[in-house]
């Protein structure tokens, strides 16, 4: 959780969502503290049909392609989802939920801890036959299959 919180302490981006700081006042287990997000995430945004999810497309983009060009390495999300897109007070998608993430290229990661997680609905075909493993080998192409997934739900609610 450590390496997660200084990591993220270190993106700054509008699509991304930006942490306040770490406690341990709720039961004594370390929590990260971030902004309050008063759209929810996106997948129950979406499921208001009065909503176009269509603005969030660019949006989620745009922080993918911050944390895929990021000055101090790529980091690969590992788990791009609805659930993991947390939508601001006026709209604006931001990605949330860094516990899987990784730099590309390099054994640092944000967790203590490498065992398998993420989502296989949005997983990456090439990582379906890595369940199980304790070294799932997330990618950049991974977060792009998640993000095209993502936006299938998005668009065809029966999939979701």
């Amino acid at each position: 959780m450590l390496d997660e919180a200084h990591t993220w302490w270190q993106l700054r981006h509008s699509n991304v969502l930006s942490i306040l700081g770490i406690t341990t006042d709720f039961d004594g287990t370390v929590s990260l503290v971030s902004p309050w997000m008063d759209g929810g995430s996106a997948h129950a945004y979406v499921q208001n049909a009065n909503r176009d999810p269509r603005p969030l497309i660019k949006d989620i983009a745009l922080g993918l392609r911050y944390l895929h060009k990021h000055p101090k390495g790529k980091i690969i999300h590992g788990d791009l989802k609805g659930d993991n897109v947390l939508i601001t007070s006026d709209g604006r998608a931001v990605l949330t939920d860094f516990g899987l993430s990784v730099l590309e290229n390099s054994s640092f990661s944000m967790t203590v801890s490498r065992e398998f997680g993420g989502t296989l609905r949005w997983m990456a075909p090439e990582l379906v036959g890595t369940l199980g493993s304790n070294d799932p080998n997330f990618t950049l192409e991974g977060d792009i299959w998640a993000f095209g997934m993502t936006m299938l739900v998005r668009q065809d609610f029966s999939l979701d």
